[in-house]
């Protein structure tokens, strides 16, 4: 994976918790080319690395730009960034990848976020607004100071077509995606991030209404931990390639029993959502817990994501 080295060229508080870093190349290169829905992988010490969505300009190359909310279960990573990084703290970053990419036979497109789910979601405002093409953005927020870039979604620079929602209950939001859900056009095409819970919640209104899953995009932050009584069943793990076989013990995922073996396997984020470390599955049946995959590539059984994922089976083979 290609590593850059980056420093830091600014740091501000943009909303209540949310810190906003641009990135420029030690070196004074530009950086690769990305579209809106890119992410990067932020190295933020041993061990922590973290995937934040790139939301400054996606015609700026000279900088990268990325949002964090500070987190009150931080693992680590959101910790660091708002107590550790400051203007010049140097650090590395990955290419970007885009898991969340535009549908480019859109005619018209409606944009949802919830929270911090801003920030790919105005990178892809941004794009539409710049090709000309319609679109309605919605963006659920707990209060005012909670939204990020509030001033250019409320402002005149998206062509006014951003509604910003602040602290709406639960039964509201229901009745305002009802709202702009209603009525789908074939050629509109959905696009949503946020927290789970509201994810999920745009996605039971849209279904209700109609939208297809091929109209439907989306980009989790977190795959769905799982419980404590999930975790108790042990399961043999096969590497097909070299007939090795390894039990995966309670409280261990698939990918530290490889590394305690010497096996090395690529990962980024190690929570299911990237699909870095996606393999093929032989034999066996998958306990799928990742959020990238979808469903129908879940129920298919023949891959897995193996940072996170488990087995149903008592025996798991992978094309490893």
């Amino acid at each position: 994976m290609n590593i850059i080295p980056v420093r830091v060229t600014a740091a501000e508080t943009i909303a209540e918790g949310i810190r906003l870093l641009k990135l420029a190349p030690r070196d004074g290169s530009m950086l690769p080319v990305w579209e809106p829905g890119s992410h990067i992988d932020l190295h933020l010490g041993p061990g922590i690395i973290r995937q934040y969505s790139l939301c400054g300009s996606y015609r700026d190359t000279s900088t990268y730009e990325v949002a964090v909310k500070r987190e009150a279960a931080s693992r680590g990573g959101s910790k660091f960034v708002h107590e550790s990084l400051s203007v010049g703290s140097e650090l590395s970053i990955s290419a970007p990848r885009n898991l969340f990419p535009m549908h480019r036979g859109a005619r018209r497109s409606l944009l949802v976020a919830g929270g911090i789910g801003i920030t790919p979601i105005i990178s892809m405002a941004r794009l539409l607004r710049d090709r000309g093409q319609p679109f309605d953005l919605l963006y659920f927020a707990r209060s005012e100071a909670h939204a990020a870039f509030r001033d250019e979604l409320s402002g005149a620079a998206l062509d006014g077509s951003c509604q910003l929602l602040f602290g709406q209950e639960r039964d509201a939001v229901e009745a305002t995606l009802a709202n702009a859900l209603g009525n789908r056009r074939d050629d509109c095409h959905l696009y949503l991030c946020g927290p789970q819970p509201f994810m999920d919640t745009v996605r039971m209104v849209a279904a209700r209404h109609g939208w297809p899953d091929d109209a439907v995009h989306l980009e989790y932050f977190a795959a769905t931990p799982a419980s404590g009584a999930e975790l108790e069943t042990s399961f043999d793990l096969k590497l097909a390639r070299s007939n090795k076989t390894f039990t995966v013990p309670p409280g261990k995922t698939i990918v530290d029993v490889l590394r305690e073996h010497g096996t090395d396997v690529e990962t980024s984020c190690e929570q299911g959502v990237c699909g870095t470390c996606v393999v093929k599955v032989l034999d066996g049946c998958p306990d799928h817990r990742d959020c990238f995959l979808t469903s129908q590539e879940q129920a298919s059984g023949n891959c897995m994501a193996i940072c996170v994922s488990r087995s149903r089976s008592t025996l798991l083979v992978v094309d490893l």
